[in-house]
């Protein structure tokens, strides 16, 4: 525990009673009026939403099963429901037990949670309409009405449809599963394409942001009476991180305001250069052992290179950036394992990283990284979509608490959060940093999460920001 402010475990009775950016119901006597109407600065009046009675167990009476099928239900207005499942109830006391089971154990818990599986609609990057799934953790007892909403971005975990996170039970126990413990309505989008038909456009700031803000949507459609209220925070890890750091940038453009008070990148693993996740040099090493090229860059490369070119150029094209040899050997391993199993496969079956890119499309990526002749053909599209879909920080947007492990390899400090601090401030954004230096990728999480939670709470009712010991991040190396 490194926050100076308060622990989650501590009293915070006055938070629980705040006003959230979602809003909260106005206390009234028995004498004050009962408005449906609200005056305008013009003098004009809008409708104001009858508020209902908050639910923990909205109406839904698919199987969970069946979310999943949804072709030909793409149709319609972003963030309505497709279909929708009930999922465990969880009591208060379980609720704690599970946190505490999966290392979240400083989080208190003061409310149960009912787990809810869902599908609804949103869009393809392309403005093509499309599904995601997801999983919400809905509170018993809401900190605020309406209640506020915390997204959630998940880290990677392959693009085979059985390695969707809502395949799980309760997923992001560590992640979601607090927020809700703290009142909070939170939802771990899968994105399209990962455990329903399609296939997940791995990577891709502006598609992940759109469905993430849907996802808001759908809170909203899936409880009635207009008890939820706006997304106040935004919270990821790893492949999440990115998404949620390209969320702050992105959310006025994509839903015309700015609800989010704070967003939290953990060990985020942002797209924001040729060089992040080792791409580049994945491209210039052809000769290397792919075993020795890092934690994470083989697999990366293949995913975004995959999930680029089904979405972008077809189905039968998603092997065109993999050598002719490998191709089968690689698709058939991404359409059937999860992400350390691919991560092994690769380095078994793919022993070099020229086995992983196709030399034509390779040289072509590389010419337009450098500007010389040759930069055409799919390598010349791919590299297009990939440089337009980085996203520009919004200084008026939420505040930024950048969070990581020294000890990460998979995404090391000095080659990706640090670079994505250095960003940040170039674009006129001040990130608070919280550091560990014995955190690896697998435990930042675990070891950061009460006072990641803490740090949304103060953000979500513009309380101090509480502030980590330990701030230093090495410098960016790439």
């Amino acid at each position: 525990m490194t926050f100076s402010f308060f622990g989650v475990a501590g009293t915070i009775g006055a938070l629980l009673v705040a006003s959230c950016a979602g809003g909260s119901l106005p206390a009234t006597g028995d004498d004050d009026p009962k408005p449906d109407a609200s005056t305008l600065p013009d003098g004009s009046t809008h409708d104001v939403p009858v508020m209902g009675t908050w639910s923990a167990n909205p109406p839904c009476t698919d199987t969970g099963a069946a979310i999943y099928t949804t072709q030909g239900l793409a149709n319609g207005a972003r963030g309505s429901i497709v279909k929708c499942s009930l999922g465990d109830d969880m009591a208060m006391a379980e609720v704690q037990s599970e946190m505490t089971a999966t290392g979240a154990e400083g989080v208190t818990a003061q409310t149960g949670a009912r787990v809810v599986k869902l599908a609804y609609r949103t869009i393809r990057s392309d403005g093509t309409p499309t599904v995601s799934t997801a999983t919400a953790y809905l509170p018993h007892t809401p900190r605020a009405l309406p209640a506020p909403i915390v997204l959630i971005g998940r880290g990677t975990s392959g693009i085979a449809d059985h390695c969707a996170p809502s395949k799980d039970a309760r997923p992001g126990r560590n992640l979601a599963l607090p927020f809700a413990a703290r009142g909070f309505v939170a939802i771990i989008p899968d994105f399209a394409g990962l455990g329903n038909e399609g296939v997940h456009a791995y990577l891709d700031n502006h598609e992940a942001v759109a469905q993430l803000f849907d996802g808001a949507r759908a809170l909203q459609a899936l409880v009635p009476g207009n008890v939820v209220g706006d997304a106040v925070g935004a919270v990821g890890y790893s492949q999440g991180g990115g998404v949620v750091l390209s969320a702050q940038a992105l959310e006025m453009a994509t839903t015309g305001k700015r609800s989010l008070r704070g967003v939290v990148g953990l060990a985020p693993e942002w797209p924001i250069s040729p060089r992040s996740f080792g791409y580049e040099e994945v491209l210039r090493n052809p000769d290397r052992f792919t075993a020795t090229a890092g934690l994470a860059e083989a697999t990366v490369t293949v995913l975004r290179h995959y999930g680029y070119l089904v979405n972008r150029m077809g189905a039968t094209h998603g092997g065109d950036s993999f050598p002719a040899g490998e191709r089968d050997s690689i698709v058939g391993a991404i359409d059937s394992l999860c992400t350390v199993q691919l991560g092994g496969s690769l380095d078994f079956q793919q022993p070099r990283l020229r086995d992983l890119v196709d030399t034509t499309f390779r040289l072509q990526v590389l010419a337009c990284i450098d500007g010389t002749a040759g930069c055409t053909g799919t390598g010349a599209a791919f590299y297009q979509w990939m440089t337009g879909d980085y996203v520009t920080a919004d200084p008026a947007g939420a505040k930024v608490l950048i969070v990581q492990g020294l000890a990460d390899q998979v995404m090391p400090a000095a080659g990706e959060a640090a670079c994505g601090v250095a960003k940040l401030r170039a674009e006129g954004v001040q990130p608070q940093i919280c550091t560990d230096a014995t955190a690896t990728h697998d435990t930042v999480l675990e070891r950061k999460i009460e006072d990641i939670v803490a740090w949304i709470e103060a953000a979500a009712t513009g309380a101090a920001a509480p502030t980590c010991g330990s701030q230093t991040l090495p410098t960016c190396n790439r």
